[in-house]
């Protein structure tokens, strides 16, 4: 098992992949291999959290070593990870255990030599006691955002940028947000099943079922496993879908009839969701970069028997001549630096503040091309599962200026918990930590 928690881990850190992707990808690579229950929940709990520790487990690296995390071989890194996350957050594992585990990983990765290095680290954080080395740690810490950076395992650029956005008592909130269990959300197709049906099915299948407190529709699921097997699942009755990416369809103001253009689709969520509110009528184009993003989107129009949705292979920079202000609505949900999602995917944490400014630019040129799609007097909903101004408000702001669109007031649009002097601006931000579900920007045009 260990072997595959390190593959995981190794090639979400090291080699820069998708955490998701990864655990998939491990666990196809042999077939005659199949993971029970148990094991499958140890190595998705080992992975998932080496990857969303890291961070501190490369200070607590350094507190036991000259040599610093980042001076390590790839390989004997990752392999201290896994250790460290084991002996200091999985209790039912014995410390003897993880350290002979280890060791042995190191030998099959041929790194003998290091063995000793491995096994006498692991012994002295084994030995040595948490909190006083935590609290060793903190007192090497000049600043606040070094200091929220060990505590929350993120790069203390990531912490700065909080911090400098919202403030250190809300820039915590977020950060401790990250490390908390997200639960499954689901909103009810409801052109395929009624709301308080599926709500049934849920109770009888054991699932406690939790409205959602800001859209219509949608349920926080507890006591699930396989979301494969949840009861309407295979009959399309919902979908699985964070409230938070639920909203720019909620505040779009699609009615039936409307032609809605779904620039960035994939999965397919929002799509789906402005065909419900069409009711059969109008159409929706899904549209997204690559067939594999394209497939995912088909899958769930499939499942949901949706039939007013076409789908198109279209790269979003490039105008569309077939749809030249066709559109009464376009909804540009676009690739971000996805720090409101870190909790469902926490290897985002180590890359996000890098990669905004080149996404920023990505960004903007979606959205020059997804206006020209837009009729005039159509709505625009941009939108973004990220908490970084520069890619929210000061987008916002750009295609007000440059894209001559007026931005709209959202409180008709939002339940009154959500409403303040930035919806009445026509944006929302969802903080994670401080409203319920992952963090997401959303602003509404009229052109």
């Amino acid at each position: 098992m260990r072997s595959s928690v390190f593959d995981i881990v190794y090639g979400t850190l090291e080699e820069k992949g998708h955490s998701d992707d990864w655990f998939h990808r491990v666990a196809e690579q042999d077939p005659s291999r199949v993971w029970n229950g148990q094991e499958k929940g140890f190595i998705r709990r080992a992975s998932y959290g080496t990857i969303e520790r890291a961070a501190a487990s490369d200070r607590v690296i350094g507190h036991f070593s000259k040599t610093p995390a980042v001076r390590l071989k790839p390989v004997i890194r990752t392999i201290l990870r896994m250790g460290i996350y084991e002996l200091w957050y999985m209790d039912s594992v014995p410390a003897s255990a993880t350290c002979n585990e280890m060791v042995k990983l190191a030998k099959q990765k041929k790194f003998q030599g290091l063995t000793g290095f491995v096994n006498g680290l692991l012994r002295n954080v084994a030995r040595a006691d948490k909190e006083e080395v935590c609290r060793e740690i903190l007192k090497k810490c000049r600043r606040e955002s070094e200091r929220l950076a060990f505590i929350y395992s993120v790069p203390e650029e990531l912490a700065d940028l909080l911090i400098g956005a919202y403030g250190k008592k809300t820039a915590e909130k977020i950060l401790a947000s990250f490390q908390k269990e997200n639960p499954v959300t689901i909103r009810v197709q409801t052109s395929n099943a009624r709301t308080s049906q599926v709500q049934d099915n849920f109770i009888k299948a054991g699932i406690q079922a939790e409205p959602c407190p800001y859209v219509r529709h949608a349920f926080r699921l507890s006591g699930v496993e396989r979301v494969e097997e949840i009861p309407g699942f295979a009959e399309g009755h919902f979908i699985i879908q964070d409230e938070s990416s639920m909203l720019p369809v909620m505040v779009s103001g699609i009615s039936p009839g409307d032609v809605v253009v779904d620039v960035c689709s994939s999965p397919g969520g929002k799509a789906l969701h402005a065909a419900d509110l069409l009711g059969g009528t109008g159409m929706v184009s899904a549209r997204d970069v690559s067939e594999y993003k394209l497939q995912r989107i088909r899958e769930n129009i499939q499942r949901l028997k949706a039939e007013n949705i076409e789908i198109k292979l279209w790269d979003g920079r490039s105008a569309d001549p077939e749809w030249e202000e066709r559109a009464d609505v376009v909804i540009a949900d676009v690739p971000c630096s996805g720090i409101g999602v870190i909790g469902r995917k926490p290897e985002i944490r180590y890359t996000a503040v890098q990669n905004a400014p080149e996404l920023k630019r990505l960004q903007r040129d979606i959205l020059r091309g997804a206006v020209k799609a837009l009729r005039p007097g159509g709505t625009l909903v941009y939108s973004t599962c990220t908490v970084n101004p520069a890619e929210n408000e000061e987008n916002a702001r750009w295609i007000a200026e440059e894209l001559s669109l007026r931005l709209v007031p959202l409180d008709g649009d939002l339940p009154e918990e959500l409403r303040n002097k930035m919806t009445e601006q026509g944006m929302l931000q969802i903080l994670p930590g401080i409203h319920e579900g992952n963090g997401f920007f959303v602003a509404k045009f009229i052109k």
